[in-house]
């Protein structure tokens, strides 16, 4: 091959690539692809639910199987064994990157740019822009929760999935009396099962922390000594147990060993996601504490329930409708705000929705609280934004097409009518 032939070939591949990109069979192809791990993520959601369900399908760049069995009982079909599929198609985040592309090579990039398509490069521009709204949020969102009884306050809420190991020295207290954690995030240690360990360690700490044995849903149980294999710490051991399809419900447990820097005996514990207090030890004259609990964010404002209200629906004891009447401090500032079924309180980047309530009897007294889902999104107005410019790009487009048609037809009349 001569010299000018390999540089044809090498000048000519951009523009097969962006050729492929822009293509039509390609979106097709995406969509198609998209159809069909939607399909099966609905379907494997509802034996492994809809958190590992949108991990799997929707977040990843490839996925490496699919539950036949799963599927199968899903579409009520019977089988009782276990049938996984090995595979390898393109998963959600994927897609997600070449439709992008697609968009703006074929969409934007390639099309005539003329009056008549103006609106189609508005509404395939704000498809690209839903999209990247999707990408922001995935990495930049923020979702979790707070409850709150009646007269109850708070700035803090708390993450739905992401647990977190905190670390506080209990005693002495801070001199400014502020609470000051150092925090192991979950993807360092949840990996950490049948009898995995791994050592944490900080220049400021006076010891190192071991985490093993880790459980997504468990509850300590004191050991009878039936199994000498069991991995037990002080009397107890963690049982597992089967793990939720709800995933914020999984009761998350870990064994922990604290090894002092200055040497003496190590002390070993069970940290539980419900435990009434933190494991507490002590190293010299001070005291720490660990914990196992949900990443915790702070708002940039306090809330406090003032009261709350339940709807039913007549003659049953079904809530219809509940409302939390809240009262929102900022600054000093007191704001009386109404938080309802589709009526979220929205301000300063945060939005709190009405999620569940419990009214539950205590001491002879109904008491009644709320939680309140709380979203930190960048993008929360984004895709409202895209759906406004396809409208009216769409809209622009049908104008348009209907001026030529009706300009058509006049035209045509007219040489008829000369005749």
């Amino acid at each position: 091959m001569t010299a000018p032939l390999k540089k044809s070939l090498i000048s000519s591949l951009p523009a097969k690539l962006f050729s492929v990109f822009a293509s039509f069979g390609l979106a097709t192809s995406v969509l198609t692809l998209l159809l069909l791990i939607t399909f099966l993520g609905t379907l494997e959601q509802v034996e492994h639910g809809l958190f590992d369900s949108q991990d799997k399908y929707f977040e990843s760049i490839l996925i490496t199987n699919v539950d036949l069995a799963c599927c199968l009982r899903a579409m009520h079909i019977p089988y009782a064994g276990a049938w996984k599929l090995p595979v390898l198609i393109p998963g959600g985040y994927l897609l997600m990157m070449v439709l992008s592309l697609n968009l703006i090579c074929g969409g934007i990039v390639r099309i005539r740019k003329t009056k008549r398509t103006i609106g189609v490069i508005m509404s395939h521009g704000s498809i690209v822009f839903m999209l990247l709204a999707g990408l922001v949020s995935m990495y930049y969102k923020r979702d979790g929760a707070v409850a709150l009884t009646e007269g109850q306050a708070t700035d803090e809420f708390q993450s739905f999935h992401d647990s977190v190991i905190e670390i506080e020295k209990l005693e002495p207290v801070s001199s400014d009396g502020k609470r000051k954690a150092m925090v192991i995030p979950g993807d360092e240690f949840q990996d950490l099962v049948a009898g995995k360990g791994r050592t944490f360690t900080s220049k400021d700490l006076p010891f190192d922390l071991m985490v093993m044995n880790y459980e997504v849903n468990a509850m300590p149980k004191r050991d009878d000594g039936s199994d000498p294999k069991r991995a037990a710490v002080d009397g107890y051991y963690l049982q597992p147990a089967k793990e939720e399809l709800e995933q914020e419900k999984n009761m998350d447990g870990a064994q922990i060993k604290i090894i002092s820097k200055k040497g003496g005996q190590d002390q070993q514990g069970i940290i539980w996601r419900f435990a009434a207090a933190p494991y507490a030890f002590k190293i010299g004259d001070e005291i720490y504490g660990v914990t196992l609990s949900r990443r915790t964010w702070k708002l940039p404002f306090t809330v406090r329930l003032d009261l709350f209200e339940r709807e039913l629906h007549p003659g049953t004891e079904r809530a219809r409708k509940f409302t939390s009447h809240v009262t929102k401090l900022v600054n000093g500032r007191e704001e009386k705000k109404i938080i309802s079924m589709n009526e979220p309180l929205r301000g300063e980047g945060f939005a709190l929705f009405q999620n569940a309530f419990d009214m539950s009897e205590r001491g002879g007294a109904v008491v009644k609280s709320s939680t309140l889902q709380v979203v930190q999104n960048p993008s929360d107005y984004w895709p409202l934004y895209a759906l406004l410019i396809t409208m009216v790009g769409l809209l622009t487009h049908m104008l348009m097409q209907l001026y030529r048609f009706l300009s058509r037809s006049s035209s045509n009349s007219k040489s008829v009518s000369n005749v």
